[in-house]
């Protein structure tokens, strides 16, 4: 496997990391946010944006499990819901149940509602876990939502475990895009990021890409850890050059 290097500077710290956090006062099924895609600048220079479409054996859901006991089974099955179930965890899993059957998509997804409640500050989560609860929602609820949130977890999934610097590129390409629009510092930050990833930045020889790398990541996330970046990015370029002189 080819060995990476990564700083954790930007969101893909979350992205690629093992966890989320899942912030309980998000309505069920906003994780990702609804983006528009602005793929109308064509006065740049700009690579064309076609996003990426992912082999249907993706989206198999054949894979999902959940244990639970016969004796939990029938009692969420002879429950009788109430008219407002929705803020109980037991009588929601009573209600997925009794409506879909005993089928993991509804164990899982009864176990995320379970989380939401008891943990109104949120939780964590893991890249899979978020992803087999994609896939959960997906099919019990098989609509167009369901099916893009499931696949940018899987995205996200391919993202992660890819060692194709191209494929990475691609698809954070088309993230960002979605965030931010077709714009030329998605372009740099893409780049930049994924020399981080495969192989680490050289400064000596590329301090301009360096740099332009650096406030390209600052127009797209203005923040004061990226500010901090930029600025001791913008030291090293300096004592680079000076050293060449």
């Amino acid at each position: 496997m080819m060995k990476r290097f990564f700083f954790g500077l930007t969101f893909l710290a979350c992205l690629l990391s093992l966890t989320f956090f899942v912030g309980c006062g998000d309505p069920e099924g906003t994780e990702r946010a609804d983006l528009v895609v602005n793929d109308d600048n064509d006065d740049d220079d700009t690579e064309p944006f076609v996003p990426i479409v992912l082999p249907d054996e993706l989206y198999d859901t054949s894979d999902l499990t959940y244990d639970i006991s016969d004796e939990e089974v029938q009692e969420l099955m002879a429950l009788e819901i109430p008219d407002h179930f929705f803020h109980d965890p037991k009588y929601f899993h009573a209600q997925l149940l009794q409506q879909f059957g005993n089928i993991p998509a509804v164990h899982i997804v009864a176990e995320r509602h379970r989380k939401r409640l008891l943990k109104p500050g949120g939780f964590t989560a893991t890249l899979d876990e978020a992803l087999n609860y994609a896939k959960a929602r997906y099919v019990l609820w098989p609509n167009e939502s369901t099916k893009k949130s499931l696949e940018g977890y899987l995205k996200d999934k391919l993202m992660q475990e890819t060692d194709d610097p191209e494929l990475f590129a691609q698809i954070y390409r088309e993230q960002l895009i979605e965030q931010f629009g077709h714009i030329p510092e998605v372009d740099i930050v893409v780049a930049g990021e994924t020399k981080l990833m495969f192989g680490g930045f050289r400064i000596k020889g590329n301090e301009d890409e360096y740099l332009a790398y650096h406030e390209a990541l600052y127009v797209l996330f203005p923040n004061a850890s990226v500010l901090r970046e930029l600025e001791r990015a913008r030291e090293e370029v300096r004592k680079a050059k000076e050293e060449e002189e």
